[in-house]
């Protein structure tokens, strides 16, 4: 009784870590450290239930009555802790019930080849089998629960999200509805025919996962190329826009004794007002040819220049606050990039709104790098699982694929909010 107490539970936490490697990669040490210090204490209450099911001896109905009630606080406790992606919960739960099954199968056969049938007096057998296979296939299971998460496109789209979390555990259920009786004891043949459909679904999961990784990296490619041209354009551009200026400049220089005789002129026949406005008319023009100095760093400076004069020539107001000092860890091409594209999503989204208005700021706080990006926006954005805006058209996304890059890149907390017609994200990474 006390050893089959202590293996389900064993057992339970087992599929507690499974369901967890898919979402590490993602969790802080904070919520790892929760999730871990919950479950093993709701392991004690669980180890408790399980000693009273088990108290009029080891029986298959009490075998099957602590497998069907003991994993839902885990599974709560999970989601709780690992918010804002309960489709992807559900998806997981039913690979690692399926996964679980398999195991609990393949131990039903080990005792129906050494005994020639089941009882219940094999029950304890079966369950060291199980965790002996899950010690054995640790490191192959641990790889593939740590990277089973398909795509995340998949889960933003409304019309795939439940249909691929459900899958898995529509076929649990297809496999298990023939010993839904708990006083059903499988032969082993029906065990092997139980572990079929598992390793088919497994099989063609991993297959499709395979094909799904190899395109997502095409993509993930050809986005970051289309990123690199992005910014070779945006340094051409600026270059042009240099040059352009030096030239004017130039020309200003070669005129400036004309224009001090001009002025001389007009000052000598008593038209003040006019050489005043001949002045006002020449520091306009030695203003346009000025290329204005927003912070330290040539490659960001360039990024804000461009995006300014293109906002600026699309009528769309821009106010900026930035303040970075002159050394910064951050990558400067990283952040130029980033900043490129943000802002041009910023442009691109005011030219449709009638309120056309872009706030920037860009600060270096206490050690810790603030970016923030405001413009008005009065139509409906998609909003991904991971909190950001999406679109499938072919060639667009570009500023959140940068974005993301550079979040994961710098360790970075991202907060995109859309409220009352105003599009709002900040940036927040340690220095």
């Amino acid at each position: 009784m006390i050893f089959m107490a202590i293996a389900l539970t064993t057992v339970q936490l087992s599929s507690v870590y499974l369901r967890y490697l898919p979402f590490s990669k993602d969790l802080s040490k904070e919520k790892i450290s929760r999730l871990m210090k919950s479950c093993l204490l709701w392991s004690l209450f669980s180890l408790a239930i399980n000693l009273f099911i088990f108290s009029d001896g080891v029986t298959y109905r009490a075998f099957k009555i602590s497998f069907t009630i003991n994993w839902l606080p885990y599974f709560l406790i999970s989601v709780a802790i690992i918010k804002k992606n309960f489709p992807q919960h559900v998806f997981v739960l039913g690979m690692q019930m399926l996964w679980c099954f398999t195991l609990h199968a393949l131990g039903g056969m080990g005792v129906a080849l050494l005994h020639g049938s089941m009882a219940e007096k094999f029950l304890p057998l079966q369950i060291t089998f199980y965790l002996l296979l899950f010690v054995l296939l640790f490191e192959v299971q641990k790889k593939f629960f740590a990277n089973l998460l398909p795509s995340k496109k998949f889960f933003e789209d409304s019309s795939l999200r439940w249909m691929i979390a459900l899958l898995p555990l529509l076929i649990f259920f297809s496999a298990t509805t023939s010993i839904s009786d708990v006083t059903f004891f499988p032969t082993w043949r029906e065990r092997f025919s139980h572990i079929i459909l598992p390793i088919c679904f497994f099989l063609i999961y991993s297959s499709l996962s395979a094909a799904t990784q190899d395109v997502e990296e095409k993509i993930f490619r050809e986005q970051k190329n289309r990123l690199l041209r992005r910014q070779t354009e945006s340094m051409s551009e600026h270059t042009a826009l240099m040059q352009k200026n030096q030239a004017e400049v130039a020309a200003l220089k070669k005129d400036l004794a004309k224009n001090y005789l001009e002025t001389e002129k007009l000052l000598a026949a008593g038209k003040t007002s006019e050489a005043m406005e001949f002045i006002r008319r020449q520091t306009k023009i030695l203003d346009s040819t000025r290329v204005k100095i927003f912070c330290h760093s040539p490659l960001i400076n360039a990024a804000l220049s461009i995006h300014f004069r293109r906002a600026e020539k699309s009528g769309i107001k821009v106010e900026h606050k930035i303040d970075l000092p002159k050394k910064i860890s951050t990558d400067e091409s990283d952040l130029a990039v980033l900043v490129s594209n943000l802002l041009e999503n910023a442009i691109a989204a005011s030219k449709k709104n009638s309120e056309k208005k872009i706030s920037l700021i860009m600060r270096n706080v206490g050690g810790q790098n603030v970016l923030e990006i405001e413009n008005f926006f009065d139509r409906p954005i998609k909003i991904g699982e991971n909190g950001l805006p999406y679109t499938t058209k072919i060639g667009h996304g570009l500023g959140m694929t940068s974005l993301e890059l550079f979040a994961k890149k710098y360790d970075a907390f991202v907060d995109f909010s859309h409220e009352e017609k105003i599009v709002r994200l900040s940036l927040y990474w340690n220095d």
